[in-house]
């Protein structure tokens, strides 16, 4: 009789991880569609539970720290989701042509989720100042100058290129928010930032 009672209790883990994936995929996804709608400051946890039919104790099981944990994952996806939309092409692609691939997909998604975005650049400057969160983005931008450095010689190292193609993004990315420059002006100049990195740093 062991086996069988193994076997239940398996099942019953198995299907309770199904469960706990299941709610915290449709927190974030129902985060998604709120931040994508409002402004991030109207976005509450009991609206969030509304939106994804689950309990405000639910949310908290999720996310113990609550929005700024949630924001921070949905905005974790929604990055990588940019860095992987043009793949194909960043596979076929060469030295710094990498980059640019990488960048411009980074800037479409952004594009695509507008309020969202807004959130995350906004929300980011608000809770940097009370301990960073949102990591840099040039750890994953230094990976692809090392792919790049393999097929052209840069103007400096990974790491100091991926700093800087971070900090110029980030002001384009407020620049945009403000509504100072276009969609297409701002998809234009971000998929270059690196290019003006390397300039900067020559």
């Amino acid at each position: 009789m062991k086996e069988p009672i193994e076997k239940s209790i398996d099942l019953r883990q198995q299907r309770g991880g199904e469960r706990h994936f299941a709610v915290h995929e449709s927190i974030l996804e129902a985060t998604v569609r709120l931040l994508d709608s409002k402004i991030f400051t109207d976005v509450t946890i009991p609206l969030i539970a509304d939106e994804a039919d689950c309990s405000v104790p639910s949310i908290y099981n999720h996310f113990p720290d609550a929005l700024p944990a949630i924001f921070e994952e949905v905005a974790m996806r929604i990055r990588s989701e940019g860095f992987e939309l043009n793949q194909e092409k960043i596979d076929k692609a060469k030295g710094m042509q990498i980059l640019e691939e990488s960048l411009r997909g980074l800037c479409e998604t952004f594009v695509s989720h507008r309020n969202l975005s807004h959130a995350m650049f906004s929300y980011g400057n608000y809770a940097a100042a009370k301990g960073g969160w949102l990591p840099d983005p040039a750890v994953e931008l230094e990976s692809l100058f090392e792919r790049a450095a393999k097929d052209e010689e840069l103007s400096a190292s990974p790491q100091e290129l991926a700093q800087m193609t971070a900090v110029i993004a980030r002001g384009l990315n407020h620049y945009w928010a403000l509504l100072g420059i276009s969609d297409e002006e701002y998809k234009k100049q971000f998929a270059q930032s690196a290019e003006m990195a390397v300039k900067a740093l020559s």
